[in-house]
């Protein structure tokens, strides 16, 4: 039969048992903050990995000559290069109006819209007009427009092309002559009040 345990020994007991279990939970201490280490090194060393991938793929990229070849037919011309003034054809109902560019910068910046479909009008009785999908600048006003030439209207962004004149002058801010029709006005003058016009350059006019 086992004598019971005295006070004292009660209390030794209980000693050696808290001793033991907190060297036990500081080891799991310990070890949990050396896995936890450990992770964030993994991570920092993944993380440089990765940079140091994403900088050599940039320097890859960047030192690759940028792609060159031949222009295609819809390639807009240079008109910096361009011989001047620029001949140009405006095609319609299967017939054909050629017409020269002046040498101004609101005729290059036309020129730099070829090839350019236009949707005129003949509200006027004196000129086929629309409007141009970007505005022009510059050039020198003109109220008193001549038959045969082309104008570009600032204060409502249209092009008109006149085939005569009713003795009305153009109030400000005026016209800006762009070119003039050399052949085919009178076919312009009577294709309709509506018609689609595709205008492009002529071979003799690319650079």
């Amino acid at each position: 039969m086992t004598a019971p345990m005295t006070g004292s020994a009660t209390a030794s007991l209980a000693g050696h048992m808290i001793a033991s279990l907190a060297a036990s939970l500081a080891g799991s201490v310990t070890a949990g903050a050396l896995l936890a280490a450990r992770a964030r090194r993994l991570a920092t060393c993944l993380i440089i990995a990765a940079l140091i991938i994403a900088a050599l793929a940039g320097c890859s990229t960047s030192a690759r000559p940028p792609l060159t070849g031949p222009q295609t037919p819809g390639t807009r011309a240079n008109t910096a290069s361009t011989a001047w003034p620029i001949p140009v054809v405006l095609r319609f109902g299967g017939q054909a109006v050629t017409a020269t560019l002046t040498d101004t910068p609101p005729s290059r910046q036309l020129a730099a819209m070829l090839p350019l479909t236009l949707h005129l009008t003949d509200a006027w009785g004196q000129a086929k007009a629309g409007p141009l999908p970007h505005p022009l600048d510059g050039g020198t006003p003109v109220h008193d427009p001549i038959p045969g030439e082309i104008y570009f209207w600032p204060s409502s962004q249209m092009i008109a092309v006149y085939y005569d004149d009713l003795g009305q002058a153009v109030p400000d801010p005026g016209l800006i002559r762009l070119g003039v029709i050399t052949t085919g006005l009178d076919r312009l003058a009577e294709a309709g009040d509506r018609i689609t016009v595709r205008v492009s350059q002529t071979p003799g006019g690319r650079a």
